[in-house]
């Protein structure tokens, strides 16, 4: 059987991806903060990595990791304390180094693919949004790298930068923003596409 992590899959964009991955036929197993999580806890924290990987492995081969965990905290530059800083970071860009760094060896070996979700505040500097930018484009570069150290080997590595979407991030209803649902779809249709296709960017 072949099985998925998904960080951050138990609300918004990463429960959609882990329902689709399901409708598949794949194993998944999900990671956050929440208690409805396969596993429950801080997916920046090593323990968290070790212990959703065990409980993937006891289902089958891990074959897919997807990167989706994020919080959004904005502000302009030097609106920030110490606690949001790390928080974000965490949250953005420690959790996927460290799911990464677990898998990505195993991948080149023996196959499997990673998606980050990372947003288009990985592309483009947003007033108000310093230190999630900052989160954003210290992924895009760390999975630049892995794409890099990719090639020649087993492993595939995908990004992904959204657009605004309605979910729970939000506090409210964002006029214009996307369907987690649709946009899921065409994440989990990209891992059918060609081998070449390793980035997408999905605005309205």
């Amino acid at each position: 059987m072949n099985v998925a992590i998904v960080t951050g899959g138990t609300s918004g964009l990463g429960a959609a991806i882990a329902e689709k991955l399901r409708e598949r036929g794949m194993s998944v197993v999900t990671v956050s903060r929440r208690d409805e999580a396969d596993v429950a806890g801080d997916a920046s924290h090593e323990d968290t990595v070790a212990r959703a990987v065990a409980q993937a492995e006891s289902l089958g081969d891990i074959t897919l990791l997807v990167n989706c965990a994020g919080v959004g905290i904005f502000g302009a530059a030097g609106s920030y304390d110490e606690t949001d800083v790390r928080r974000v970071i965490d949250a953005n860009l420690v959790s996927m180094i460290l799911f990464c760094d677990e898998l990505f060896p195993r991948f080149t070996r023996d196959g499997g693919t990673i998606v980050n979700v990372l947003s288009t505040a990985a592309l483009i500097a947003k007033a108000g949004e310093s230190v999630y930018c900052a989160a954003k484009w210290g992924a895009r570069g760390y999975t630049d790298v892995l794409k890099a150290e990719a090639k020649g080997t087993n492993a595939r590595v995908i990004s992904v930068a959204p657009g605004g979407m309605q979910t729970p991030f939000w506090s409210h209803e964002r006029e214009g923003f996307m369907d987690p649902q649709a946009i899921a779809k065409v994440i989990v249709d990209a891992l059918d596409a060609p081998a070449n296709l390793s980035h997408l960017v999905i605005e309205r």
